[in-house]
């Protein structure tokens, strides 16, 4: 009570003072009836009203250096939690003061005070020679909006989720493309994907950009003297894909994208639950295109990633395309059955002329190997950070991996090339440490361990019961 009175009485002195309020009456969609330098935003249980501006705040940096390089041009926007850009584009700067500093003005529901409510967003980052992030086995941690500080004048959200961390790709290619999408009825964003010509379906054919709320993308890394079909998928909206003529190096423009007909396809699909594994985990649709094989994950549109409780799972407005149907990547103690027996295969979806083709086959889920700790500190959504290059895994037998005879070690780097693999004989605790090539400074990594039913040596073909969840296994060094 006395923090609200304490704002109320600064709000008589000054509106800036706790957020802006100017008690306007304003319209949040179109953007009018408030004061230059405010914004129209929606209130938790109360009318919108005129507050200052919600900034999210950070840098973009190569962590393989030292000290780590701060990067210019490079490409950061918000996501919501549909992975629906909540910003324009900002492009860190280059100005020799800021270098590597973005600032991403977001929407944000607020309290009566105008500061905002709990809601989470996530960064994605994009560069001329570096993997995109979120991309191979990273992920994009949660960043709490309600964190947000109030700083001359402006509510900003900054800390260590917001110095994004790019890596170097090595071998990609020296051509991009950039253009605009034309904005859907949701008034969502895109995730604007670029397929060799022909183009179609093979696993990480696919270069992609995001398309931020003014329409504008950019995909990099793309092979100079190729010619790529581009198109982009949201919820509810089908594109048409435009073929580009060959590229050269450096920047190509390509026209606009423009919606086609139809609102896409209602698709859905059965779970099923095996030895104890929980239900409330979510399914997710990635452009096939995109899939990465070897981490068994891909890139997801705006809006296809459904809760699938109760063994099943429905999604709506579904775009033309080819999908592989995932369990999301998250950490809810479940895995994908890979075991190779029935229903085990990730289920592939083509939606064509807004119907589905065939019907997707229902997969299994069950209980993940249970990881206790990388290099000392206890797994969680969270990357381990790891000080030694010989970093000790440790994990113990559960109720689905109870019968394995040798459990499978294998780490990849953030790119998904395998760069360790060690075979033991299985025990009711566990532990390794790591002799694989040596760990690089600043790299991501992925440790995956596979519960096997046969015993030492394995041949070419073996029975595995279940593996490590992705998320458990990412650390960095």
């Amino acid at each position: 009570m006395r923090a609200l009175a304490t704002c109320a009485t600064a709000l008589l002195m000054t509106m800036a003072a706790c957020g802006g309020n100017d008690q306007k009456t304003c319209d949040p969609t179109a953007q009018t009836g408030c004061s230059s330098g405010q914004v129209c935003e929606p209130v938790q249980n109360g009318a919108p009203a005129c507050f200052s501006p919600v900034f999210v705040s950070g840098t973009v940096s190569d962590p393989t250096t030292t000290p780590a390089t701060l990067l210019n041009d490079a490409r950061v926007v918000a996501l919501d939690a549909n992975r629906a850009p909540l910003s324009t584009v900002a492009v860190t700067a280059n100005d020799g003061k800021t270098n590597g500093a973005y600032q991403l003005k977001v929407r944000a529901t607020r309290d009566a005070t105008g500061k905002p409510v709990q809601a989470f967003i996530t960064l994605r980052a994009d560069k001329q020679g570096y993997q995109t992030f979120p991309g191979g086995v990273r992920t994009a941690l949660p960043i709490d909006l309600s964190s947000a500080t109030l700083v001359s004048g402006s509510w900003i959200v900054s800390g260590t989720l917001t110095a994004v961390q790019l890596l170097p790709l090595t071998g990609g290619g020296t051509a991009s493309l950039h253009g605009s999408v034309a904005k859907p009825s949701s008034g969502a964003g895109a995730l604007v994907v670029a397929e060799p010509a022909p183009g179609g379906a093979g696993p990480q054919t696919g270069f992609t950009g995001v398309a931020d709320e003014s329409g504008s993308y950019a995909i990099f890394n793309l092979a100079p003297g190729t010619q790529y079909v581009v198109t982009a998928y949201t919820k509810g909206a089908n594109y048409v894909p435009v073929t580009t003529a060959a590229l050269v190096a450096g920047d190509n423009a390509v026209a606009t994208l423009a919606l086609g007909s139809g609102t896409g396809a209602p698709l859905s699909g059965g779970l099923i639950f095996n030895n104890g594994a929980s239900s409330n985990i979510q399914v997710t649709l990635v452009v096939q295109s995109t899939y990465v094989t070897n981490l068994d994950r891909g890139e997801t549109p705006p809006g296809l990633t459904v809760d699938a409780a109760g063994g099943a799972y429905t999604f709506s407005g579904v775009p033309d395309g080819k999908y592989v149907v995932l369990a999301a990547f998250g950490l809810d103690g479940d895995v994908r059955d890979v075991s190779g027996t029935g229903n085990t295969a990730a289920p592939l979806v083509t939606i064509q002329g807004g119907q589905v083709v065939g019907s997707p086959p229902g997969f299994k889920i069950i209980p993940a190997v249970d990881l206790l700790t990388i290099g000392g500190t206890p797994v969680s959504a969270t990357p381990a950070v790891v000080t030694t290059a010989t970093p000790t895994f440790s994990w113990q037998k559960g109720s689905v991996d109870s019968s394995a005879a040798t459990y499978r070690v294998l780490v990849f780097d953030s790119f998904g090339n395998q760069i360790w693999s060690h075979d033991m004989a299985a025990a009711a605790t566990n532990s390794v440490t790591y002799a694989g090539t040596a760990l690089q400074a600043g790299m991501t990594y992925q440790l995956r361990i596979l519960a096997i039913k046969d015993s030492m040596p394995l041949g070419t073909t073996f029975v595995q019961l279940s593996e490590t969840e992705d998320v458990a296994g990412v650390f960095t060094y």
